[in-house]
């Protein structure tokens, strides 16, 4: 039996030929490095009265005059020191992983040879010297990636969910590392219906999914800031703000790479 190929027929066959021939092991890792703010220039554009900030520690300050929003990355590093006794305990009930609600403390992938991790987490600072309140919502912000992604914070709620798969009713351990976990995760937290007044500080995390390794540059997208309010605590001004970080992406072709990495 004689088979005659046409040309988009020929076409198709040397494509699923090389498909076939292509040498095997030719993926490769994405090792995201930490975030860091895009130069100022690259901000968002300030108006006549504000003006963006960008700090050597990775800090982006947005200030009205004497009202400030500072935004910075988190590193799983710096977060492990901050709790440093939650972050090597994990020998506890069952062989749980660290009682550390942000990161994955001190252990260790066996597959990669590194921490993973567990959350995306933003710290942020207001500073109300200007203005009678402001209320910064952290429940109003997503990330935004430059791919097109869009990433939404996480409240309490989903905190509880995502920690009660670990043991709670099996021992009194696992039950108290469950509630240290989350009193942990509130305390951290942005508080998300506070008003900072005029003479306070105000800080705290926001908390968001881990953002996917392929993802290079995002915006902190901050919709309705409350820089104004009636006597019914409604607001009359609000201002969007934004703040834009990058990192570098390295490739790596096998594990061991990727622990040195």
């Amino acid at each position: 039996m004689r088979v005659t190929l046409t040309r988009s027929g020929y076409l198709v066959f040397a494509v699923l030929l090389a498909a076939i021939m292509l040498p095997m092991g030719c993926g490769h890792y994405l090792v995201p490095g930490p975030f860091q703010p895009l130069a100022k220039e690259n901000q968002q554009a300030p108006d006549s009265e504000t003006y963006m900030e960008v700090a050597d520690d990775g800090t982006v300050t947005y200030v009205q005059n004497r009202l400030e929003i500072s935004v910075r990355p988190m590193v799983d590093e710096e977060l492990n020191r901050q709790f440093a006794a939650l972050s090597q305990d994990g020998k506890g009930p069952a062989d749980e992983l660290p009682t550390n609600a942000f990161t994955y403390g001190d252990w260790v992938d066996k597959k990669t040879g590194k921490p993973p991790q567990r959350f995306s987490i933003f710290k942020v600072i207001v500073k109300n010297y200007e203005l009678p309140k402001v209320k910064f919502d952290p429940l109003n912000v997503t990330i935004e990636s430059a791919n097109g992604r869009t990433y939404y914070p996480w409240g309490s709620f989903d905190f509880e969910e995502y920690f009660r798969r670990f043991p709670r009713a099996f021992n009194g351990l696992g039950y108290r590392r469950l509630e240290e976990r989350l009193g942990m995760a509130r305390r951290g937290q942005y508080p998300d219906d506070e008003f900072c007044f005029s003479g306070q500080e105000v800080e705290g995390y926001v908390i968001f999914p881990r953002i996917h390794d392929d993802v290079e540059e995002v915006t902190f997208q901050l919709s309705e800031l409350g820089l104004r309010y009636n006597f019914r605590n409604e607001p009359v001004e609000t201002k969007d703000l934004a703040f834009r970080f990058q990192r570098e992406l390295i490739k790596v072709r096998t594990y061991e790479e990727l622990a040195v990495e």
